[in-house]
């Protein structure tokens, strides 16, 4: 009887966690609300950053320190992004929202597109169509290695700015030593 109530418990535990993995993350902050994304305040130091994101739940964080960077993974829609919050003299000075980099030709149109197409989708719903924009780019109209890389979308509300672009950039592959083309899609949160 022991054996089953610690299975019970054990059970019980699996089927919380894998809830909370897989729990939607917050959505977007409202234009006038104070926050760059879920509680996250600017000017928040890196301590703050670390226990907000650790209270709200976030998972899989670290920290970049010598870039300035607190990372962890949100998901929305059931598709998997990366917070990353830019600090700069221990203050939170912006937010920014990844898609999975991939470096396959066919991981552009397959996984770059449709987390672009949602994360847009998602920002018209909550900020409406008033912005500048442009169609999905073609991976030739993409700059590499440019760190702005081409930009879809710009909102400018009163208290922030938001920009989508795709990133086309080189890595080194470690086994091979081959230099591979990555893409991804990004949201720039940058408060005003």
């Amino acid at each position: 009887m022991k054996a089953y109530a610690v299975a019970i418990k054990f059970f019980a535990l699996i089927m919380g966690a894998t809830a909370f993995l897989q729990a939607e993350s917050p959505d977007l902050t409202l234009e006038g609300e104070p926050f760059i994304y879920a509680d996250l305040m600017f000017g928040d130091s890196r301590k703050v950053v670390l226990q907000k994101l650790k209270v709200g739940g976030f998972i899989q964080i670290y920290e970049e320190r010598d870039k300035g960077l607190v990372r962890c993974t949100i998901k929305w829609d059931g598709m998997r992004y990366e917070l990353v919050c830019k600090l700069i003299n221990d203050k939170l000075k912006l937010c920014l929202v990844e898609g999975q980099r991939g470096w396959q030709d066919f991981f552009y149109e397959d996984v770059v597109r449709p987390q672009w197409d949602m994360v847009r989708k998602r920002l018209i719903r909550r900020y409406g169509k008033d912005r500048k924009y442009t169609d999905f780019p073609t991976m030739d109209q993409v700059p590499l290695d440019d760190m702005g890389g081409f930009i879809t979308d710009t909102w400018e509300l009163n208290d922030r700015t938001l920009i989508m672009t795709i990133q086309l950039f080189t890595v080194k592959d470690c086994c091979t030593e081959q230099m591979l083309q990555y893409s991804c899609s990004t949201l720039l949160i940058q408060p005003k």
